[in-house]
C-alpha cells in the first residue's frame, strides 16, 4: 500500500497561491468556532508572521526560486492557472497580491479556511492590532470598496465584473478577516458578535479529527475534510501519490506539524469511514533493525498482500527485461491488417486447428512458495556505493521476508523465474553454498549477482553477498521483541554521499534517455546550466534541484500504526548541524 505523503499538489499549489495574493495558515486557540462549516481544508499557525519570516530568510528559498525545480514548475498548466487567478484577485482587490500584501496581512494567531479549490474560495483571520492592520495596504485602499453592514459590524467589498471574484475584508475586535464571498466574511463577523449558529469546529469530520490531536499546541495544523477532498477533480488531477482508490477509504485527518532547531515533527491521523477495518497487524521494528547504517532507503510493513511481494521480488531482483525505449516524437504507425488469403497459401489446411506451443509461467513456481509461505511482514532496502574512479553508482538491494520458508524451496522458484531469461540449460542458474561467522547462505553461480539465506521463519535475498553478510549479522545480533504495533516504517538517509550518487547516476539516465547528451552543461556545485532555453531535464535538472534544496535535510523517518478506526503516523524530518 503506497504511504500517504499530506498535501496533494493542487492543495499546495492552492495555499502557495494564497499565501502569495493574502495571507493563510491558522492558530491553535480554537478559531474554527469563527469559521462556517463545511469547508475542505483547515490550516492553523501560531504565529504566521514569524514562520514568513523564517522562510523568507532561508537558503531553501533562494535555493528553490533559482533552482530547476521551479523553473519546470514556473512552465506548467497549473502554475499559468494560478497565477491567472492570482491577477483576477488583483484586480477585484484594486491592489497587487503580491509578498508585499502578504508580509502586511500576516498577524501572529492566524487560520484559514479553504471552501472550493476550483474557485479558490477561502477565508482568513489573522490577529492584529487596529494601527498595523491600518497600515496594510488593503486599508489604505479601502474607499475603493464599497461599504457593508453585517449586524453592528462592517466590512468591505469589492467584485470585479469581468472574472466575477470578490475580495472582501473587515477589522473587528483586533481580528483581520479576510476573504473571498461576502457571505464568509458575514458569517465569521456573526460568529464574532456570538451569534449561535453553526459552525465549523462543530463539523463532524472536524470535530473527530480534532480529538485525536495529542500533545501541546503545534506551530501548524492542518485538518482535511477527506469525504469531499477526495472525489474532487483537482484531487485527482494532482494528487502526487495516485492512490487514489487506497485514499477513498478515509473520511477526514489531522496533521499537526512542530520545529525545533534539529527536526521537524509532523504528528498525523487518518480516520476512517465506518465499517471499514484495519488492513495491517502485526510490528516491524525487529525488521527495521536489520537495516545498515550504510543503507539509503528502507521500508518495512505487517501484512503485504501476496501480490505487493510479488511485485517487489520481480521488478527488484529477478525480471532482467530492460524495460527502457527510446524518445520519439513521431505518431506510432498505423496498424496493416492482413488480407483475407494468398496464393502462397493454398496448401494450408484450414480444417484443422493450428498447433500452439504453450508455454508455461516461470513465476509459477514463486507464486506457489509465496502462497505456501504466506508472508507476514516485509523489508525492503537500497544501498548505493561508488568511488572517484569508477564511473556508475552500484545500487544494491535486498528483501526479507517473514514466513515460513524453506531454503531449498526458494531457491528452486529463483531458479525457475530466471531460467527462461537466462539460458537453456542450468548453466547460470546454479547454487553454491557461502560460509560466513554468521552461518551458511547460497549464491548463484552465474552473470546474475544474488545471495539467499532462510533464518528461523525470515527469507533473505540480496544482489550481494556484503549486504546479505550484513543483514545476517544484525539478525544475529537482534534480541527481544519490542512492544508497540509498528504496522509500517520507512527511513530515508539524505547524506551528503547519497547526494552526490543521486546526482551522478541520474546525469546518466538522462544523458542515455537524450541519445547520450543533455540539454544542460554542469556547473561547479553540481547544477544544470540551460543551454537551449528548453525544459531543465527531469532527474538530473529538476529533481536534483529540489535535492539541493534540502541538502541540509540528514534524513527522513515514518511510522505509522494501524489502529482500524484510526491510522496514525508520526514523520520526522533531521537537519544536518551547522
Amino acid at each position: 500500500m503506497k504511504r500517504v505523503i499530506w498535501l496533494s499538489a493542487s492543495v499546495l499549489a492552492v495555499v502557495s497561491l494564497i499565501w502569495a495574493t493574502v495571507g493563510v495558515v491558522a492558530p491553535r486557540r480554537e478559531l474554527a468556532q469563527l469559521f462556517p462549516g463545511d469547508a475542505l481544508l483547515y490550516l492553523e499557525a501560531r504565529d504566521l508572521h514569524g514562520l514568513l519570516n523564517d522562510w523568507d530568510s532561508s537558503k531553501e528559498k533562494r535555493a528553490w526560486l533559482t533552482g530547476d525545480n521551479y523553473a519546470a514548475f514556473s512552465r506548467s498548466r497549473l502554475f499559468e492557472r494560478l497565477a491567472q487567478a492570482q491577477n483576477e484577485f488583483s484586480t477585484a482587490a484594486s491592489i497587487p497580491t503580491d509578498g508585499k500584501l502578504l508580509a502586511s496581512v500576516a498577524g501572529t494567531q492566524s487560520a484559514l479556511a479553504l471552501y472550493d479549490i476550483g474557485n479558490l474560495e477561502f477565508i482568513y483571520i489573522t490577529r492584529m492590532s487596529q494601527a498595523q492592520a491600518e497600515a496594510t495596504p488593503l486599508w489604505q485602499a479601502h474607499n475603493r470598496f464599497e461599504l457593508r453592514a453585517e449586524g453592528a459590524a462592517q466590512f468591505y467589498v469589492r467584485i470585479d465584473q469581468q472574472s466575477s471574484r470578490t475580495a472582501a475584508f473587515a477589522l473587528r475586535d483586533g481580528w483581520l478577516i479576510l476573504g473571498t464571498r461576502t457571505d464568509l466574511v458575514a458569517g465569521v463577523l456573526d460568529r464574532l458578535a456570538s451569534a449561535t449558529t453553526h459552525s465549523l469546529s462543530a463539523d463532524a469530520w472536524y470535530a473527530d479529527a480534532a480529538k485525536q490531536a495529542t500533545g501541546p499546541a503545534q506551530d501548524l495544523r492542518m485538518v482535511l475534510n477527506l469525504e469531499k477532498i477526495v472525489p474532487s477533480p483537482y484531487f485527482r488531477s494532482y494528487w502526487i501519490q495516485r492512490n487514489i482508490t487506497d485514499m477513498s477509504q478515509y473520511r477526514a485527518a489531522l496533521c499537526d506539524l512542530h520545529r525545533a532547531p534539529d527536526a521537524y515533527v509532523e504528528q498525523r491521523v487518518l480516520l476512517r469511514k465506518p465499517g471499514i477495518s484495519a488492513v495491517a497487524s502485526g510490528n516491524v521494528q525487529q525488521l527495521l533493525s536489520l537495516v545498515p547504517d550504510e543503507a539509503a532507503f528502507a521500508s518495512a510493513q505487517t501484512s503485504p498482500s501476496l501480490e505487493r511481494v510479488t511485485t517487489e521480488l520481480r521488478e527488484n531482483f529477478l525480471d532482467l527485461r530492460a524495460t527502457a525505449t527510446g524518445a520519439t516524437r513521431s505518431a506510432p504507425a498505423a496498424v496493416m491488417t492482413a488480407n483475407a488469403g494468398t496464393a502462397d497459401a493454398l496448401e494450408e489446411r484450414i480444417d484443422v486447428a493450428p498447433v500452439l506451443a504453450h508455454s508455461a509461467d516461470s513465476y509459477q513456481p514463486l507464486s506457489a512458495l509465496l502462497a505456501a509461505a504466506q508472508p507476514t511482514a516485509m523489508l525492503l532496502l537500497y544501498q548505493t556505493h561508488a568511488s572517484s574512479s569508477e564511473m556508475f553508482v552500484h545500487v544494491d538491494q535486498a528483501a526479507v521476508l517473514e514466513g515460513t520458508w524453506q531454503q531449498h524451496d526458494a531457491e528452486l522458484a529463483i531458479t525457475a523465474a530466471l531460467r527462461r531469461q537466462l539460458t537453456a540449460s542450468q548453466l547460470g542458474v546454479g547454487w553454491s553454498t557461502r560460509s560466513a561467522s554468521n552461518g551458511p547462505y547460497s549464491v548463484l553461480d552465474g552473470p546474475v549477482p544474488l545471495a539467499v539465506a532462510v533464518r528461523d521463519n525470515r527469507l533473505f535475498i540480496a544482489t550481494s553477498e556484503s549486504l546479505i553478510q550484513s543483514l545476517l549479522a544484525s539478525n544475529h545480533s537482534a534480541s527481544g521483541t519490542p512492544g508497540g504495533t509498528l504496522t509500517y516504517a520507512a527511513v530515508f538517509r539524505h547524506s551528503a554521499r547519497e547526494q552526490a550518487a543521486f546526482r551522478s547516476l541520474v546525469l546518466r539516465l538522462d544523458a542515455a534517455s537524450h541519445g547520450g547528451a543533455t540539454q544542460d552543461t554542469v556547473d561547479s556545485d553540481g547544477a544544470s546550466v540551460h543551454t537551449d532555453g528548453q525544459s531543465p531535464t527531469f532527474f538530473s535538472g529538476n529533481i536534483a534541484s529540489l535535492s539541493r534544496m534540502f541538502n541540509s535535510a540528514a534524513s527522513e523517518k515514518i511510522e505509522e500504526r494501524d489502529e482500524g478506526a484510526q491510522v496514525r503516523q508520526i514523520v520526522r524530518y533531521e537537519w544536518q548541524r551547522p
